[in-house]
């Protein structure tokens, strides 16, 4: 902490034996321990301080770029919400053009009627059993192959006076 080498650390022990003779001078060493204790201890306590508001400023700063992050994504989600609230309402209203309408002749499904519109298609797909009748088939088959549960019975890992008949290591 001083920078003192051995030889002037003894050199100044030589002369505070000289000054302060051997009855005051166990006194006088542990005054000076527990201070040069108390200085350490300050200059510590210094030091985590220091450390501590360097940590925080740094979460302050990453707070701070979470927020305006945040913020961008919001901006730039409101403005996502903004268009498909447009897009909405011009898909629910219908374009009104200037074009004249085309001819009746043009489109052929117009002759169709309700012809068209009543024609209905059937599923692609067979929808599966459910769950509980998977689990009902499951049991059954287990009952006519006679196998026992999964969870039933006895879990033991070893036979039940296998742990007795094991040789005990002594020491």
């Amino acid at each position: 902490m001083f920078d003192f080498s051995i030889g002037e650390i003894a050199v100044i022990g030589v002369v505070a034996l000289v000054v302060l003779g051997p009855e005051r001078m166990p006194k006088v060493a542990r005054t000076i321990g527990e201070w040069i204790g108390k200085a350490q201890r300050y200059v510590n306590e210094v030091k985590s301080d220091i450390s501590r508001e360097m940590e925080l400023a740094e979460l302050k700063k990453l707070q701070e770029e979470a927020r305006s992050a945040a913020q961008s994504i919001q901006s730039s989600v409101q403005g996502i919400q903004a268009d498909l609230h447009r897009a909405a309402s011009d898909l629910q209203n219908p374009l009104k053009t200037d074009a004249p309408a085309p001819a009746s002749s043009d489109y052929a499904f117009e002759d169709a009627g309700d012809q068209w519109r009543s024609h209905t298609f059937s599923r692609r797909y067979k929808p599966g059993p459910s769950i509980d009748d998977l689990a009902e088939e499951v049991a059954r088959l287990k009952r006519e192959l006679a196998l026992p549960d999964a969870y039933g019975g006895s879990r033991r890992k070893y036979a039940p006076r296998s742990r007795i008949s094991r040789p005990r290591i002594r020491r």
